[in-house]
């Protein structure tokens, strides 16, 4: 009998040894879980990365057509690249910052004196500032919503020659002796967009802008300025150097 009981409290000791071994290592989980949430959710907290991807713009407005040859012009494609930081307020909300320097404009029918009308490429390259956009964020999707200002880098347009060929004409941009017919060397309007950040840090983007600063600078014009704005869109893939969810 006592050879039994024995047997009977040491199975019973290895058996509690063996329910708190395991609720202690339940317990520790739990505790990397908080940890892992607190730190993901700390007010404050920084990522930063890089992207770069495809734009295609176009321009819209009432003044389009007449700036077009009087037909609406087509989407351009190009380029984009950034830079940006976020900054977490809290588990699902945070402020999106961002540096780009991409490529809007649109393909115009320009009509010069005794030739048909063609397509010409209207270029102009950004510097484009976002410096706040609101962004909600559900593990890794991202919903972003904000202004953006965008100054000038350059600006190009095609034209005909005398003899029928396309040429680049980079008077468009501007200088201190025009006074009208030039781009404009300031942008600015609103963006939105939504992403997907992976754990490892690559993320893919999609933001869509509208421009609500006049485009063209044309003051020799009677009937006013040209009611012209940048629209588009453009894709990203990126990464997350620092910060990573």
């Amino acid at each position: 009998m006592k050879k039994i009981s024995m047997v009977v409290l040491l199975g019973l000791f290895l058996a509690n040894a063996g329910i708190a071994q395991t609720a202690l290592r339940r317990a520790e989980s739990d505790l990397e879980v908080l940890t892992e949430n607190k730190e993901s959710t700390e007010p404050g907290k920084l990522s930063f990365g890089l992207k770069a991807g495809y734009s295609r713009f176009t321009i819209a407005g009432a003044g389009v057509k007449e700036f077009s040859g009087g037909e609406q012009p087509s989407s351009l494609a190009g380029y984009y690249l950034g830079l940006e930081l976020c900054t977490k307020l809290s588990r699902h909300w945070g402020f999106k910052h961002e540096l780009s320097i991409l490529q809007k404009g649109a393909v115009l029918k320009r009509e010069e004196e005794g030739y048909p009308a063609f397509d010409s490429k209207y270029k102009n390259a950004y510097l484009d500032i976002a410096p706040f956009s609101l962004t909600f964020q559900l593990e890794g999707l991202q919903l972003f919503l904000g202004p953006y200002a965008g100054v000038l880098l350059s600006s190009s347009i095609q034209r005909k020659n005398e003899s029928g060929e396309i040429y680049t004409d980079k008077s468009i941009f501007g200088d201190a002796k025009q006074t009208g017919n030039y781009t404009q060397k300031l942008d600015a309007g609103l963006l939105a967009g939504l992403g997907y950040e992976f754990k490892n840090g690559i993320n893919i983007q999609a933001k869509y802008t509208q421009g609500l600063a006049p485009l063209i600078e044309h003051t020799e014009r009677n009937e006013g300025q040209w009611k012209i704005y940048n629209r588009g869109f453009s894709v990203s893939l990126g990464y997350t150097l620092f910060g990573k969810r």
